[in-house]
């Protein structure tokens, strides 16, 4: 079995400011992930989170879609992932964007 690394991110709904954000944005994070790690999974329903910026004490309170992505466990795929997630947070306007990840074990029969 190969370890693999699976991602998640979410990316908010709305702009802090509560205008939605365009779906051609959405769409875009598909297809650079798609470009990248050849597969994606984006789930249709909206995850509520919260979370507090412990600088300022702010609270904000997001509905977010759900991205989910397997890729090579490698320095790579790291990099390319912290790279990533700036450019998420500048281009969605966010303090922060969560994204995690954790290795996996393809299964694979025979």
């Amino acid at each position: 079995m190969a370890t693999r690394l699976r991602v998640e991110f979410l990316i908010p709904l709305k702009y802090n400011d509560g205008t939605d954000i365009e779906p051609e944005k959405f769409f875009k994070i598909k297809n650079e992930v798609l470009e990248k790690f050849g597969g994606i999974s984006i789930h249709p329903l909206s995850i509520e989170g919260a979370w507090i910026d412990k600088i300022d004490d702010a609270r904000y309170y997001d509905n977010c879609k759900r991205f989910e992505v397997c890729a090579e466990k490698c320095e790579d795929t790291y990099h390319w992932l912290s790279k990533y997630k700036e450019q998420l947070k500048n281009e969605f306007k966010q303090k922060e964007i969560y994204m995690i990840a954790m290795e996996v074990k393809d299964i694979i029969c025979f």
